[in-house]
């Protein structure tokens, strides 16, 4: 399902973002620390269609409106392996031209209302190597660190409640 805001249109993913979705992973900025090798980046793609296609929801392929251009992906994600019950994950990556002008919040803030209005979701997180004020500014609340996926790096995680979202 396509979604709009204001200077965004997310689509649902498709085969050939892949390729988009290895360049802006090839930026080290936009991995922020993390190794992604290529067969990684397939993978993610790959998970991407198959989320689709099983859940009805999944990453979007994020399109600036006035440009046409692709931007980066935002995520309506499961996290398989997450260690906690709720494993439904906002996220977003965007190429660094588009930083700082409110593109993730706007993202984010969609992302949150389809999961909510449109799946019944009632809780969702994000995860990330270090805090970020769009979580925040989406509504989500720090909810602790932990380890997960690589034992020498902490991650904080967040997450809003269906309760919360629709006051």
């Amino acid at each position: 399902m396509i979604v709009e805001t204001e200077r965004l249109l997310l689509r649902p993913w498709r085969e050939d973002d892949g390729a988009e979705l290895q360049r802006l992973f090839a930026d080290p900025a936009v991995r922020g620390g993390r190794n992604l090798p290529p067969d990684r980046t397939v993978r993610l793609a790959e998970s991407s269609l198959r989320q689709w296609r099983v859940k009805g929801f999944g990453p979007w392929a994020a399109i600036d409106k006035t440009t046409g251009c692709w931007i980066g992906r935002i995520d309506l994600d499961e996290l398989e392996d997450w260690p906690e019950v709720d494993k439904i994950e906002v996220g977003f990556e965007l190429h660094q031209a588009w930083w700082g002008r409110g593109f993730a919040t706007e993202g984010a803030l969609a992302a949150l209302g389809f999961g909510f209005e449109q799946h019944g979701l009632q809780r969702i997180i994000s995860v990330t190597a270090a805090a970020h004020g769009v979580m925040e500014k989406a509504g989500l609340t720090h909810r602790g660190t932990r380890y997960w996926m690589n034992p020498d790096v902490p991650v904080v995680w967040y997450a809003i409640d269906r309760a919360a979202w629709s006051r």
